[in-house]
Parts: structure tokens; sequence; C-alpha cells
């Protein structure tokens, strides 16, 4: 399988300075070496020290090299340690190097590869699934011997069949591409049955683009439409942002056609961004069946609480007073999603409640609805609620508590919200100047007089 190949040049990654002491003047004069508040860490050990050391410790820090991060001290030292107790000829060490090279995908650069595969074709002959993942990977990307993809394939299936998932995601490629062996889908199908989820997933969506893009062989869109269908039933937002790459062209490949169809099958998966997506395209259409089914996607996509612009448009898609029965839809989808958590719901029934739209109209409820979306901090909720403190609908009036909602509004950014405050607090202000003026004005006349 084509991945990307990353490098390791050993003993020069990471190398640490790390001083134990620093200087400071005394007062008299001289100078007196202190201890470092911070704790320092140790010098790695060098290729002269590893040499040293015993097998059985070389195979200790070699362990590490298993679970560290490629970018750590403790990766380059245990690879280190590991190459030096294989090269000795300990068996164990060998396989503990096939293992590291097959789970981080690395090329041992300065390795004597014809010894190295001698090593883990022995290790390979007496089942060590490992090292014929190792061999595999030589061949496949041409690692110190020839490209042989169909003799990494061959590789490939001997770990497969003694249970490796690696290599069972490997053959599942080589099938699924022809990449070293005949394409059949079916069997590549076959072969993920025994590899887990997240590895599935990411096979499924490899072949789907070799086979996209022609990485392989010839570009076959069909087909990696069926594998990214596949991916889909896993993982749907996985497969709604390789539509997206193919609507917008970013991978290298662009097609409307196929990424209508993939945004399609997220949808139904239940993917809240790809039913978001599809709705919006079908909301604006003038077919009443069309706009049914936008506000079945929107009533999918607002379950998800995180998803409030599902949830606003089925809000706006409600003020547009739509005709038929579309009205009871939309208000049995804010139901779900206001349930479901969706705050930006509660302002789309607050405004049913609130004008009657399909619901007995009641400014209580409609005002206890934006409460609840005031306190989640939505600036609408706060402008609207703070329109019915204005008036006393639905609350008691209270021009203060208005003002201090609907300027948490403006503040938050909500366009009519600075216009609204204006008007409500500008009179006051005209006001209080001319009741200021009046006893200088009564002064004056009576002055005169």
């Amino acid at each position: 399988m084509m991945r990307t190949t990353q490098f390791v040049f050993l003993s020069s990654l990471l190398a640490m300075t790390a001083p134990a002491t620093m200087a400071s003047p005394n007062p008299g004069g001289g100078s007196q070496v202190r201890q470092s508040q911070t704790a320092v860490p140790s010098a790695p050990p060098t290729q002269a020290q590893l040499r040293a050391m015993s097998t059985l410790r070389l195979l200790k820090l070699g362990q590490k090299a298993l679970t560290e991060e490629m970018d750590t001290q403790d990766f380059v030292t245990g690879l280190d340690a590991v190459k030096i107790a294989s090269a000795r000829g300990d068996r164990e060490a060998t396989r503990l190097m096939a293992k590291i090279m097959a789970r981080h995908q690395i090329i041992l650069g300065s390795d004597d590869r014809a010894k190295l595969e001698k090593r883990f074709r022995y290790e390979a002959l007496r089942g060590a699934s490992s090292s014929v993942l190792a061999i595999a990977n030589m061949y496949d990307r041409g690692d110190g011997v020839p490209a042989d993809t169909k003799k990494a394939a061959e590789w490939y299936l001997w770990a497969a069949r003694v249970g490796h998932e690696r290599a069972m995601a490997h053959v599942a490629y080589a099938y699924g591409t022809g990449r070293g062996l005949e394409r059949n889908a079916a069997t590549a199908l076959k072969w993920l049955d025994g590899v887990n989820e997240g590895r599935q997933r990411s096979t499924l969506l490899e072949i789907g683009w070799a086979l996209a893009l022609g990485t392989e062989s010839t570009r076959d869109m069909p087909s990696a439409l069926r594998f990214f269908e596949r991916a889909a039933q896993i993982k749907p937002s996985a497969v709604y942002q390789v539509a997206l790459d193919l609507e917008r062209g970013t991978r290298g490949v662009q097609d409307r056609d196929a990424a209508g169809q993939l945004i399609r099958i997220a949808a139904e998966r239940g993917d809240s961004g790809a039913a978001t997506h599809l709705a919006n395209a079908l909301s604006s259409s003038g077919n009443v069946e069309d706009q049914r089914r936008a506000v079945q996607l929107y009533s999918l996509a607002a379950q998800d609480k995180t998803n409030l612009a599902a949830g606003q448009s089925l809000s706006r898609l409600l003020a547009l007073r739509p005709s038929g029965d579309l009205v009871a839809d939309i208000i049995t989808a804010l139901d779900k999603a206001a349930a479901a958590g969706n705050t930006e719901a509660l302002i789309g029934l607050a405004h049913a409640y609130s004008e009657g739209i399909g619901l007995d109209p009641s400014p209580e409820k409609a005002a206890a609805l934006l409460q609840q979306a005031a306190e989640a901090g939505l600036p609408e909720a706060k402008y609207r609620l703070g329109l019915m403190y204005k008036t006393g609908t639905g609350v008691a009036a209270d021009l203060g508590k208005a003002v201090e909602l609907i300027t948490s509004a403006r503040e938050s950014g909500y366009p009519l919200a600075a216009v609204a405050l204006s008007s409500m607090t500008e009179p006051a202000v005209t006001n209080s100047v001319e009741q200021a003026a009046k006893p200088a004005d009564q002064a004056s006349e009576a002055v005169v007089k």
C-alpha cells in the first residue's frame, strides 16, 4: 500500500544539550555554582555506549520505539538499540525491528539491506508475521531492493494468512487497486472483514482515492464510489469530506456528480454536515417535494445539537410561512431538534408561538423558549426577548431588563440590536434634558417679570 514514507537518520535527531549548573556571582567577588532548580534530562547514550550495553538492556530500550512518537529521543535511541541487538544475531531484536518498521512505516536508511532482509526471512520462515510484513514493505517501496509489487503482494498475503491485520489491509488494497494482484473488489472487501474499523475505513478511503485518481492504474470513478460508500457505513463524516474534496477538486480530480452522490450517501448515513449541505440545495427549489425533503434533512441534521445552522435554517423556513402541510413538518422538526438540545430550534418554536404559525398563539410560551435560548447565549434570542420585555408581551414590562438584553445582543454583533437600543434610550436622554431645562426657563421668566 502506498503511504508517505518517513526517513529516520539515527543518532542525529533530537540532539540534547542540557547544562546542569549555572554560575552566579557571590558577594565576595567570586562565583558560586548552584544546581538548576528545574530537573535536567539526562543526555541520550552515544553509539559507543549502546554497543557496550548488554543485549537485554538494548531490547528494553528498543521496546520504547514501538510506542513512542518518531520525533522523540526515546524512539531514536530505541531504534538504534534494537538495530545493534539484531546485528548481534538476536532473533527477538530482529522481530522487534520488523514490528517497529511496520508500525511506523519507516526506512532504515543506514542498514545493510541484504543482511537485514536475510534476517527477516529467517524469522519469517519461523512464523514471525511482522518480519514477513517488513520484507513485503521493502519490496513495495523499493527499500534497498528493487521495487516489485508482485513480490510485495506475495509477502503481504503470507502475513495476512497468519492473521496480521496490517498485512490484511495491504492485501485488501492490492486487490482493490490491482497493485501487484489482479483487481477483485469482492476479495478486497473480504480481506477487510478481519480488520478493525479504523483500519478498514482508512483502507477503503485509500482504495477509493487510488481508483478516483488513477494512481495505480486507470481512473475508475464508479468503482471508487463503491469503496467510498462502504467507508460511509463506518464513518459518514469521512466520506462527506471526500465529497467536498471531489466537489472542489482539492485532491487533483473534480467530479461534482460523484460528489453529489457521496453527499447523499453520507446524509442518509446520518452525517449532519452532509444532510445540511443537501438540504441547502433542495430548500431553494420551487418543487414542494424538494422542500419537504429539505425539511426532513434539516430535521435529521438539527438533532445534532452542535449543528446550529440546521436549527437556524428550520426557523427561517418557518418564517417564510410555507404553504400546505410543510408548516406541520417544520414544527415537528423544530420540536425534535429542541428536545435534542439544538438551541437555534428554540427561536423557531418561539416564533411559531408568537405568531400562531402552526400552533395556538402563546406569548408566554414564546417568552419561555426565548429565555432558554438567551441563557444559552444566542444573540437573536436576547434581542427578541428584550423586545418582549419592552412591550410587556408574554412577560411583565421591564424597560431595564429590555435594555440589558438588547445591549448584550448588540455586543454579540446582532445587527438589529443597535437600532432597537438607540430608539429605546435616546428619547429617555432627550426627556431628561428637557426636564432639566424647565426650571432654568421658569427662573428666567420670573426675573423678566
